[in-house]
């Protein structure tokens, strides 16, 4: 009897690996947040915590919280806090989901032959039904990583962006004795040609009726030099 029971438990368990759950009650929609978490493997430890915490007292889901709890304490640190927690709801869960088991064969008519035979089929239809459903949220998550992989391929690289340079501002020039606009921009421009003091002039129109008077101590601008 007690490995009938067994049997029957560890096809139970199978069903954890692709379990979801349907519905939009709160504990429905945190169960699905965490079964995500679990396939996209984000913190494993936490979610089989969360998982039997949520199945614990949830009807016919017992043997999921079992799972869940063992696959914790296979993966969470061994400085975890709630190790001890977690050992002793494991015992607890399993010796009630044994208890019940047992009840139900003690009630039962059928042979334990026919009452196996029953149980493991009414499991192995659960389970057909959440593989497929696995399967196709892992060929969706696989088709979004392909596509997303595919798009980082193809995109070009930033050109770098330089920045713009530097720009020159007017200079303030005060004459002093000797001066000439061709000395001056000479000094500025590296150059005294009339092209530059054409450019002098432009920034001081008062220069143009007497450019080659100058007086000592005046100030006159010193425009950028033209590109």
């Amino acid at each position: 009897m007690r490995r009938i029971i067994y049997m029957i438990l560890s096809a139970s368990l199978l069903l954890l690996l692709s379990c979801r759950e349907e519905g939009g009650n709160p504990a429905a929609k945190a169960a699905n947040e965490w079964q995500r978490a679990l396939l996209e493997g984000k913190n494993p430890a936490e979610a089989h915590f969360q998982l039997a915490e949520l199945y614990r007292n949830e009807a016919g889901k017992m043997p999921l919280a079992i799972w869940h709890l063992h696959e914790f304490l296979e993966n969470c640190e061994q400085d975890d806090p709630r190790i001890p927690e977690a050992r002793l709801l494991l015992e607890h869960l399993e010796k009630k989901y044994y208890a019940e088991l047992q009840s139900r064969f003690e009630r039962s008519s059928m042979s334990d032959k026919d009452l196996r035979i029953r149980l493991l089929e009414e499991n192995s239809q659960q389970l057909r039904q959440w593989i497929t459903r696995l399967n196709r949220e892992n060929f969706a998550l696989r088709d979004l990583l392909l596509e997303k992989e595919r798009g980082t391929a193809l995109r070009p690289s930033p050109l770098p962006v330089q920045p713009p340079p530097p720009k020159v501002q007017s200079r303030v020039h005060q004459v002093t004795t000797g001066d000439t606009l061709s000395k001056i921009a000479q000094q500025y421009y590296g150059a005294g040609g009339p092209a530059q003091v054409r450019m002098i002039l432009l920034a001081n129109p008062a220069l143009e009726k007497n450019p080659n008077q100058l007086k000592v101590g005046d100030k006159i601008i010193i425009p950028p030099p033209q590109e």
